[in-house]
């Protein structure tokens, strides 16, 4: 017959192995959710090392035409790109994602009744060299997996409403950009200058929170001024909710599902905010 001790002890090794059996229950629940290591969102940066001469797309609804201008990125810009010709293991030609840069670099090649594209647009193809590019790490202040692109709220149940909502852009070189969503607004509900915009000049991490910090308050988002004067006058605070949503895509053509997408969620200033993190081809 056990004593009071005995049965304490026995006690105690059961709640810990219901608890390790819990938390190993959540750890697959999570990996579960999360698309295979080669359909997550990865992305090549690096940084120029002199100024790079390239052009992007922009369109006008009312004439239903598009047109390529040209625009300069600053030597020292960090870029969102990927390698779009190699030989002998040696990459010749790159294109950078225009979505990912800052309306600082992009507005020269705004024009009346043009709109910028704000969704996965690219550049032309450019020559890539050692005396042009350097590779670098992705940088703390885009959130991990996404192309930096943010939808405000919950990821909707539909694809084709993804992406009517505000959008806060966190981009490669290292600006916030609030975009307010009008379905009047252009081809895409934007317009080509943010409502809010900060220049990134400071991030700290801790665990799954990434503070930025900046010099003037950015329109439309609830940051907190921590300093009266100086580059670090204001904090914003971004923390993974660890939660992600799914949307298995329908394509009507070919009666048949062809994609899952994957989506995390993002507390930016107390508010959610979700970004597509991966995708599964459905399509045999």
């Amino acid at each position: 017959m056990m004593n009071s001790k005995s049965k304490q002890f026995l006690l105690m090794v059961m709640a810990a192995v219901v608890l390790l059996i819990s938390l190993s229950a959540n750890v697959s629940a999570k990996k579960q959710m999360l698309p295979p290591k080669e359909s997550l969102i990865t992305e090549y940066y690096y940084q120029t090392k002199k100024p790079i001469k390239t052009w992007i797309s922009l369109s006008n609804p009312a004439a239903k035409t598009n047109e390529d201008r040209q625009i300069t990125i600053p030597k020292g810009t960090v870029v969102s790109g990927q390698p779009v010709e190699v030989k002998n293991k040696q990459i010749k030609k790159i294109v950078i994602k225009s979505s990912s840069l800052s309306y600082q670099i992009k507005k020269a090649a705004i024009q009346p009744g043009y709109y910028l594209e704000h969704w996965q647009d690219l550049t032309g193809d450019i020559k890539y060299s050692k005396a042009r590019f350097k590779p670098v790490k992705k940088p703390q202040y885009v959130v991990p997996y996404s192309e930096g692109n943010l939808c405000l709220g919950t990821v909707p149940k539909d694809y084709p409403d993804t992406f009517a909502s505000n959008q806060l852009t966190v981009t490669s070189d290292g600006y916030i950009e609030l975009y307010k969503y009008d379905v009047n607004s252009g081809p895409e509900g934007f317009s080509n200058k943010p409502m809010g915009m900060a220049k990134i000049n400071k991030t700290r991490v801790n665990k799954n929170v990434c503070y930025l910090y900046y010099s003037n308050q950015c329109t439309g988002l609830n940051d907190q001024r921590v300093r009266k004067s100086g580059k670090y006058q204001y904090r914003l605070k971004v923390a993974d909710e660890d939660n992600i949503k799914t949307q298995t895509i329908w394509d009507g053509g070919k009666q048949a599902f062809v994609a899952r997408l994957y989506y995390a969620h993002y507390a930016i200033g107390n508010v959610t905010y979700y970004t597509e993190v991966g995708e599964i081809s459905l399509d045999g």
